[in-house]
């Protein structure tokens, strides 16, 4: 959000309440048996701006919008003084709660499609979010795109940097992958009637569609969890309704329901989007205990379809 949300704004302060967020999400995941993967900013890694600045990349982005480039931002010396560049300690906590795997957003929030960035640029990022996610005994192998910003000319790229998969946009035309200064209002229009009266479920996606020729896998976005507004709670239960279509689709046919959001989407109505959460989690033990559905990480998925998967 940093390209767009200035110090001591309200969006501002979401980030640094989001913090409480990840530990109650962690906590719920925990309690009723979802395992998940979090898309972490490399930078986030770091605890210190010392042990940051370890692992800074010697290749970066010049992008025309100079908003966009992350390096010039001024980093406090540690998580208490800087609790929005800097959370080792949660990234910690992930890593040690049992089905939570620690993916990455590339280690600089790059962004794939903006002009002034090149392939050797990405390489040096992901190379840099692979260092400091060692430096806390980890391996990452699950990406997700910053801005959903998939540029299928960097596959190679992501393969040789470690991973194994990425999150592809939601296939509709709202969801397609571009530069930020290619959305258009109609786009963003789109999705929002999309979360509340979509003609059809959300998109589902079949096991043997998720692997790729070049080896990489796949694994779409089903349904954006978007955040709890005032102004639409008279639209919820058809939001709710939406995304209970979704699983039940995935639940039946033997399909991938992926659903995301960011943890910052809790944090202005807790209590109305921890109940939607849990609206969602109960369609899906249901679906669980009748249909056999299960609940996965990414990683996980690609595991699933290492060991000789199918949709069965």
């Amino acid at each position: 959000m940093r390209d767009h949300t200035e110090l001591g704004n309200a969006a501002y302060d979401e980030l640094a309440a989001s913090r409480r967020t990840v530990v109650d999400l962690v906590t719920r995941f925990e309690q009723r048996g979802i395992r998940a993967t979090w898309a972490t900013v490399g930078m986030l890694f770091a605890s210190t701006k010392a042990e940051l600045e370890g692992h800074l990349p010697s290749s970066r982005p010049a992008y025309r919008r100079a908003e966009l480039d992350p390096y010039a931002e001024s980093v406090g010396v540690d998580e208490l003084a800087d609790p929005e560049h800097l959370a080792g300690s949660l990234v910690r906590l992930l890593a040690s709660t049992e089905g939570q795997e620690v993916g990455s957003h590339t280690f600089s929030h790059y962004y794939c499609l903006e002009e002034g960035q090149a392939e050797s640029d990405l390489r040096a990022d992901l190379a840099a979010a692979q260092s400091i996610a060692g430096s806390h005994g980890l391996t990452l192998t699950s990406l997700v795109l910053p801005r959903n910003q998939w540029n299928p000319r960097y596959a190679s790229a992501v393969i040789d940097s470690g991973f194994t998969c990425f999150r592809g946009p939601q296939p509709s035309r709202g969801h397609r992958a571009r530069a930020d200064d290619e959305q258009r209002p109609i786009d963003r229009v789109t999705r929002l009637v999309d979360t509340y009266a979509g003609v059809t479920p959300p998109p589902t996606f079949a096991w043997d569609g998720l692997r790729r020729p070049d080896g990489l896998h796949d694994i779409p976005a089903s349904a954006f969890l978007r955040p709890y507004a005032p102004g639409r709670r008279h639209l919820e239960p058809l939001r709710t309704r939406r995304l209970a279509s979704g699983l039940r689709d995935a639940a039946r046919r033997g399909r991938v329901f992926h659903l995301w959001w960011h943890p910052h989407n809790f944090t202005r109505y807790p209590s109305e989007s921890f109940a939607c959460l849990d609206r969602v989690l109960d369609g899906y033990d249901d679906l669980a205990r009748t249909e056999g559905m299960r609940s996965m990480s990414m990683r996980d998925a690609v595991a699933f379809l290492g060991d000789g998967g199918s949709s069965d």
